[in-house]
């Protein structure tokens, strides 16, 4: 195992005065129009589809990059959005997340190969933390869990589908309704299909009342990934407890094993 240095700026960033910039993604919607809901088993439909496209799209890539964009809500405060590198390699997989922004996150590094057949991870904390470089840690550390809702390995887009295939799952075996809305929307310049999935009925392994997944209607890939709890009282919405973006997305760039291992 050898140290690194990191010498590249997050995929969507400039380099600026010495200090990276990268601008969130933004979400938009492109025309005025209804949302879309397809009845009963035509909604149940509509989200295998989608959930079986994206990941044929995945199957047929070895890696890619992008910038990665997140918010999460830990001891119940939802973090400013954390804007970082992402590397991604799909067999065996491998994942490595430097974030740039903002200053509290900047510098973090995560890294994780499944060559080495571990469950470890290689972390180096943000700031002072950090200054004695990558630590080798459990992937479910509780002192890294306390601050992330997950462990690096699923944060990417094949933990998205994951964790939207394992929720609807799981509200069909209780026999619970799921209900399925789409649009027409843009996010981060890119033409994309909103999937707007509601498991209204609360029970004690809900995992969100309601999920949004943003998908590209030209690569079939998930680019952004909402979750929120139930509405309190009268409130319309209920708090967003996590968010996931991929912009600047690009496929099969060639990543080999010294992206991971560190």
């Amino acid at each position: 195992m050898r140290g690194k240095t990191w010498a590249s700026v997050a995929c969507a960033g400039l380099f600026v005065g010495g200090a990276v910039v990268a601008q969130p993604p933004k979400t938009e919607p492109a025309k005025t129009e209804a949302p879309k809901a397809p009845d009963g088993a035509k909604a149940g439909d509509a989200l295998v589809s989608m959930i079986a496209d994206a990941r044929t799209a995945l199957g047929k890539a070895r890696d890619y990059t992008c910038t990665f964009t997140r918010q999460e809500m830990r001891n119940g405060t939802l973090s400013a959005e954390q804007v970082a590198e992402m590397k991604v390699r799909l067999n065996p997989g491998g994942v490595y997340v430097r974030f740039a922004r903002p200053e509290a996150t900047a510098g973090m590094e995560v890294a994780y190969t499944a060559a080495r057949k571990s469950t470890k991870m290689q972390y180096r904390p943000a700031g002072v933390g950090g200054a004695k470089g990558f630590r080798t840690v459990d992937l479910d550390d509780t002192k890294f869990l306390a601050e992330n809702r997950h462990p690096v390995t699923e944060w990417t887009m094949t933990a998205v589908l994951d964790r939207v295939t394992a929720a609807t799952a799981r509200e069909k075996t209780l026999n619970n309704p799921v209900e399925v809305y789409t649009g027409d929307f843009q996010f981060a310049g890119r033409n994309v299909t909103r999937y707007e999935i509601l498991t209204r009925r609360p029970h004690a392994f809900r995992y969100a009342y309601r999920m949004m997944v943003y998908v590209d209607k030209e690569t079939k890939l998930p680019l952004r990934y909402e979750a929120y709890d139930q509405p309190k009282g009268n409130a319309a919405t209920g708090d967003l407890f996590e968010a996931y973006s991929f912009s600047d997305v690009k496929i099969n760039v060639g990543l080999g094993e010294s992206n991971f291992d560190y």
